[in-house]
């Protein structure tokens, strides 16, 4: 039989016939190893060949069976042609690349010999950086494609029709599914055929160094690709336990970010009204902690001591790592019981408060040492069971001194409840409030706390990382007078009819001031603009209700507490007299699934319950005055001016029809207005903050504090709250405000501020460290302004 061959434009097919090989213009005989190994060298290169033309035929069926068909104009209405494009995302792309990497194959393979090299083509196109980000982007983009298209063929079934006629067309009966996933198994069988091919090439060949730099590369882009897809995967089920706990948890919504992780449950006992402590369960996510109540659900039976059991196999859970693989193995163990939402914090505002007692560090010392010498004996017993000469006596010693050890380690653990004590201290527009928290056990504690802390940190490094808000769209914003420009915005924290807060936003041309009020509900509008004052409009700051004390001096009563980035408020009544800890009044009961004294109001419910109360001490009075108490306890807008005035205006009103409530004069002009612990500092351009308090009435707006920080060539333009004082921001310097004593207590002067000067773990509004411009966290507001 006679060896053949055939060749075409873009083919070489390899012909086998007795004794002999032929390929292009070669004979070549396989007479010893090196002509044998030399014959497996080439078939390895020419599979290489046949399924790099395979897969350049699937991604180009891909492209012109699928892509540019859905595209045309003639199947418009089938799908949507974004939708087409994120489905067969880089796509073309690949296809583009691979079409390179063929026809050099077909080059390298026309003029083949035994000294013929193909590790410089792998080089040449995998080391490519557009290669590598087109295949990476494809691979993030890929459950999305997936999920897109069955979500499709179920809303069209047009193009479930079109999917089965392609597949029925395809020589292979390949659906679109096994065509989209060719690519995610490509770069893997790459890495098999160059091992083999290796193994086929003599050391001396002049293909052998390359191809070992060659296979380098393909590994690596293989392993990148590897990751990429398995953090897609872990996303998808971090996204989808998220999704599970927010179903669990009644009250609790937008749990669910790209960003978050739920990292563990504990549970624990916390303070409640009336003195008395119930059961809470503390849901620790990458950003934020979570507190609700407990009760079983009706028709389950539920113990302490079970749940104590469910949630220590949870945490053994999170430590090995099996919690990832099966996402629902924590959901499914907090089904037994029901969960409603009391408080709602982020980490950036919560803090772990250091014991200061010498007796806990004393304890914990002695417990560190108890396991210290534990570990030690343990050793000392191991190596005494290796002794070739008696050793019983020694051995029944050192038995007896371990069991006494570990009795005291477990006495310890059990009977000081003090090591199961954390206290956590919450940033609040109030000021800062407590959190005692008692874990079931010390460890429990010890493992929480280092799960916390760990949280922050990772919190505080991806801050620069984390992505810019998505830009929805422009909302142009009609002027009264030709000139006007955007000069700043704050959000109301009174809610409207649809239970959302409004968006105040200023605008001026140095001779007007302008307040456009924006609604976000049913979408984004203008709901009114109105000039409101003869002057440029510096700043505007929401302030909130009047209570009826302060942090630093407080009486038992109901507290709105209210978290200045979250927007969640909890009612919370304070019995104890001596502190500031928050204590949850809210039952959770095991035995009922009744849900009264449970809700969680927002804003509106708690003004509306301290409106009450007033009006209930007011009965005896007029009526004039108690509508002016009631009026006194509504949130307010505070608008500075350039010309030195504070207009003041109740959140709710309509200032196209109502005046100012409020006008206090000063004699500079109003840079920055901040609320905090129950007062507003307010920055002058000469330099002063001056401070607001409340009375009886309402703001005592004619006798306020006065203190000078910066002058007038340096005033105080920012001002900043950081865990209970003020950093002011005076040109090129920073000065630390104390609220309490109205005392600066610490400045650094002029130039660049180093790190190591600053205070340890400062970080507010996604800021770490020591910041050279201060601004404030939140949304910003950037509207457009039209004509």
């Amino acid at each position: 039989m006679k060896p053949s061959m055939r060749k075409t434009a873009t083919t070489a097919v390899l012909s086998y016939g007795p004794g002999t090989l032929k390929f292009g213009n070669t004979a070549l005989r396989p007479v010893d190893n090196t002509a044998t190994r030399s014959d497996t060298r080439t078939h390895v290169v020419v599979e290489l060949y046949d399924t790099e033309r395979s897969y350049v035929d699937s991604l180009q069926i891909l492209v012109m069976k699928y892509l540019q068909p859905l595209k045309s104009p003639e199947n418009a209405g089938l799908v949507d042609g974004a939708l087409v494009d994120e489905i067969f995302y880089q796509v073309p792309a690949i296809l583009s690349h691979h079409e390179v990497f063929l026809e050099e194959l077909r080059r390298k393979l026309e003029q083949w010999d035994t000294k013929q090299t193909v590790g410089d083509v792998f080089l040449e196109v995998f080391t490519r950086q557009p290669l590598i980000e087109t295949y990476t982007s494809f691979i993030n983009n890929w459950k999305s494609a997936k999920e897109a298209i069955k979500a499709t063929c179920h809303a069209k079934p047009a193009f479930a029709r079109f999917l089965d006629a392609m597949a029925r067309e395809h020589k292979g009966k390949l659906a679109l599914d096994h065509l989209l996933i060719m690519p995610v198994q490509r770069i893997p069988r790459y890495e098999l055929l160059m091992q083999r091919l290796l193994k086929h090439t003599d050391p001396s060949h002049p293909d052998h160094q390359i191809l070992l730099d060659a296979l380098r590369e393909v590994h690596d882009l293989a392993v990148k690709i590897n990751c990429t897809e398995r953090e897609s995967l872990e996303l998808e089920q971090q996204q989808q336990t998220l999704k599970e706990i927010e179903g669990l948890i009644e009250g609790l919504i937008n749990l669910v970010t790209a960003d978050r992780s739920f990292l563990r449950h504990d549970l624990v006992t916390m303070a409640s009204g009336q003195g008395t402590k119930k059961e809470r369960v503390i849901f620790l996510f990458s950003d934020l902690l979570i507190i609700t109540s407990i009760k079983r659900r009706t028709g389950t039976i539920r113990k302490p001591s079970t749940y104590a059991s469910l949630t220590r196999l949870v945490a053994w859970v999170d430590l090995i790592g099996f919690a990832l693989n099966c996402p629902g193995s924590v959901t499914s163990l907090l089904e037994a019981n029901k969960y409603k939402l009391l408080m709602r914090i982020p980490l950036d505002d919560l803090e772990v408060v250091k014991a200061k007692d010498e007796n806990l560090r004393r304890m914990l010392r002695e417990m560190e040492h108890l396991a210290e010498d534990v570990a030690t004996l343990t050793q000392v017993s191991e190596l005494v069971s290796t002794l070739h000469c008696p050793h019983s006596h020694l051995e029944e010693s050192v038995r007896e001194m371990l069991s006494a050890l570990n009795k005291q380690l477990q006495d310890r653990q059990t009977s000081d409840s003090q090591l199961s004590y954390l206290e956590l201290t919450v940033n609040t527009q109030n000021g800062i409030e407590n959190i005692s928290i008692v874990f079931t056990k010390p460890e429990k504690r010890t493992i929480w706390e280092e799960s916390f802390n760990e949280a922050k940190q990772k919190l505080a490094l991806s801050t620069d990382r984390r992505p810019c808000p998505e830009f929805i769209s422009p909302l142009p914003i009609r002027k009264t007078r030709a000139g006007l420009q955007f000069t700043c915005a704050a959000p109301t924290l009174g809610l409207n009819a649809y239970n959302m807060r409004d968006v105040w936003v200023c605008n001026s041309d140095g001779y007007v001031g302008q307040v456009c009020v924006l609604s976000l509900q049913p979408e984004p509008t203008v709901v009114s603009c109105n000039g409101v004052c003869n002057a440029r409009i510096l700043c505007v700051a929401s302030i909130p209700a009047g209570v009826t004390r302060s942090p630093q001096d407080c009486a038992p009563g109901q507290v709105p507490l209210t978290n200045s980035k979250t927007g969640i408020s909890i009612s919370v009544e304070d019995t104890d007299k001596s502190g500031g800890n928050i204590q949850l009044d809210s039952s959770s009961s095991s035995e009922d699934d009744d849900d009264d004294g449970e809700s969680v109001g927002p804003v509106s419910s708690v003004m509306e319950d301290e409106q009450k109360r007033v009006r209930s001490v007011s009965d005896s009075l007029a009526s004039d005055a108690a509508s002016e108490d009631a009026d006194n306890l509504q949130p307010t807008m505070w608008l500075g001016t350039e010309d030195g005035c504070i207009h003041v205006y109740n959140c709710s009103d309509n200032i196209r029809i109502k005046k100012n409530k409020v006008k206090i004069q000063h004699g500079s002009s109003v840079h920055c207005i901040i609320y905090l612990d129950n007062r507003v500092f307010v920055s002058l351009a000469n330099g002063d903050i001056t401070v607001y308090v409340r009375d009886h009435s309402g703001w005592n707006t004619t006798d306020p504090y006065i203190v000078s920080v910066g002058t007038a060539a340096t005033p105080v333009t920012r001002m900043l709250p950081i865990a209970g004082r003020l950093w002011c921001s005076c040109h090129n310097a920073i000065k630390i405000l104390n609220t309490s004593s109205l005392q600066v207590e610490t400045r650094w002067g002029k130039g660049r501020i180093n790190a190591s000067e600053c205070p340890s773990n400062i970080s507010r509004g996604g800021t770490k460290g020591c910041p050279d411009n201060l601004s404030h966290g939140g949304t910003r507001v950037n509207p457009e302004v039209g004509r």
